[in-house]
């Protein structure tokens, strides 16, 4: 064998014999660090502390959003569109203008009824005058009367013709995108814009007709919708349709969220939870319930061991497990490790996650 091959095998024996050493202190040799008193090294487990939390029974559902009051405007009257005076998504009060119609034929009946009323009521004072002498006979003064209240007609109808002609926010609300523009020709049907009361939204869902005797006025609603990651809405039930929809199964709710700064539009596709019933219960991570063969166990930790205890586990919401029977409050339960737990194992606390719970 030449010296070159020589070298190469020296070469690929220490490099054998190396890795071996390596392998063999990574993954069998023993810990004296980790190791107790019985050289078992203990299985490193999270933990959290059974505790007293108040635990909501709900049901969860989709709806949309609805303005408290929403409205298409149009004009009381057809004519031509002199101003536009809103911007879309301006907020405007009760009475505030939103457009103008020419009115110039409005005023000009206005004027003539008001003359009109003028000289019915100067008529009426010279024919009682009149009469006060006995020139005058009662049927004339009677209808010079008449004819007064019908002046009085006219100029109330004029007014209220000319008044049509400027087309104000019924409520006060958010308006939408103008639907016409400044010079259009509109009839008394034509949309100008939308208004909605967006101070509060109405959320309509639907819920199982088996639900129906359990639901209730003022029940707590939680909303969320995609729009605000991370936000809950809370509001409460505020209508309960008094039908059962045949085809469905399912009745209308309606919850009222207050909206103050119109953040939530209509329309908007929301997930929501009913609140049906609270009560305070014992709770435990999810995670630290295991299943096995149509049972419920968790493994208490007591003197460093892991103790395996059966449990009856009652509501779950949102990683949290209520538990019926079996635990106490303060009891320590294992989180994450229980895969490699058996009863008595030595286990060691790396982590212990009761805040998770809150």
């Amino acid at each position: 064998m030449s010296i070159r091959n020589q070298i190469l095998l020296v070469l690929l024996v220490s490099a054998f014999l190396y890795g071996g050493f390596v392998g063999w202190n990574r993954y069998f040799a023993p810990d004296a660090t980790a190791t107790n008193k019985s050289g078992v090294r203990p299985v490193p487990v999270e933990t959290a502390t059974a505790r007293m939390e108040t635990m909501s029974t709900a049901v969860e559902a989709v709806g949309s959003t609805l303005a408290r009051q929403s409205i298409a405007i149009v004009p009381l009257a057809g004519g031509r569109v002199d101003r536009i005076a809103f911007q879309a998504g301006e907020t405007i009060k009760a009475g505030g203008v939103i457009a103008e119609l020419d009115d110039d034929i409005e005023r000009a009946n206005q004027a003539q009824s008001e003359a009109g009323l003028r000289k019915a009521s100067l008529e009426l004072e010279r024919a009682k005058l009149l009469r006060e002498k006995s020139i005058s006979t009662r049927a004339t003064v009677e209808d010079l009367t008449a004819t007064k209240a019908a002046a009085e007609a006219d100029v109330a109808r004029a007014r209220r013709k000319l008044a049509d002609r400027t087309i104000r926010a019924p409520f006060a609300g958010t308006l939408g995108i103008s639907r016409v523009d400044s010079g259009a020709r509109v009839t008394d049907s034509t949309v100008i814009t939308t208004l909605d009361d967006l101070s509060s939204v109405d959320i309509e869902f639907a819920v199982s007709e088996t639900l129906f005797n359990a639901t209730r006025i003022g029940q707590p609603v939680e909303a969320t919708a995609a729009a605000f990651p991370g936000r809950k809405f809370v509001g409460k039930v505020t209508e309960i349709d008094s039908r059962i929809d045949a085809i469905s199964r399912s009745f209308k709710v309606r919850a009222r969220v207050p909206n103050p700064d119109r953040e939530l539009p209509a329309g908007m596709f929301m997930h929501l939870r009913m609140i049906l019933a609270s009560s305070e219960a014992l709770v435990i991570p999810e995670e630290a319930v295991v299943a096995e063969s149509g049972t419920n166990f968790v493994f208490l930790l007591e003197d460093g061991k892991a103790r395996r205890r059966k449990v009856t586990v009652g509501r779950r919401d949102f990683g949290i497990a209520e538990i019926v029977e079996g635990l106490q409050p303060g009891a320590v339960v294992v989180t994450r490790g229980t895969g490699k737990l058996r009863e008595g194992s030595a286990v060691r606390v790396a982590a212990n996650k009761t805040d998770a719970l809150q």
